[in-house]
């Protein structure tokens, strides 16, 4: 039994290049996408300082409250509140927290505005690095920077003039 022989597979055909035109349009049409969600991760990011906030205060009043619930208590029973230094620790805790998200929402929005004026590659990246720990949207947003400012077209409009 002898197999037919089979006919080659047809060669894929191999994209043409963009012409220069089109790549820096794309390439300005992508800068602009990644500045867009930049800015909007900024801002949900700085959203999050509300929960931070609220967290913290509610744990700060919770050790306020055991350090005046622990001086009224004039009965014998042993139904004191957990210590007071508890609280303020969890409630720092949440404040360096706050803190960060407030400083991280703010590179987010800078390297927003360096994308727009094409200045400083090397902070892009390293925020968009720190999304891709962000998962799903975070990491779809930090390897698309990472995709866009890795073409040479886009490396040569962030070179110094």
């Amino acid at each position: 039994m002898t197999e037919p022989a089979s006919k080659p597979m047809p060669a894929l055909p191999v994209p043409l290049p963009y012409s220069p035109a089109i790549q820096s349009a794309l390439d300005a049409d992508h800068l602009q996408l990644l500045e867009i969600g930049f800015y909007i991760s900024g801002v949900v990011t700085a959203l999050r300082f509300i929960w931070f906030l609220f967290i913290a205060a509610m744990f700060a009043f919770g050790g306020l409250a055991a350090v005046f619930a622990s001086h009224h208590n004039t009965s014998g029973s042993s139904d004191n509140p957990p210590p007071a230094f508890i609280f303020f620790i969890i409630a720092a805790v949440f404040g360096f927290i706050l803190l960060m998200t407030m400083v991280f929402a703010g590179l987010e929005i800078y390297a927003g505005r360096c994308l727009k004026k094409r200045v400083r590659p090397i902070l892009i990246q390293v925020v968009a690095a720190f999304y891709c720990i962000s998962i799903p949207w975070g990491t779809a947003l930090g390897v698309c920077t990472f995709m866009v400012l890795n073409r040479p077209s886009v490396k040569s409009l962030f070179q110094p003039r």
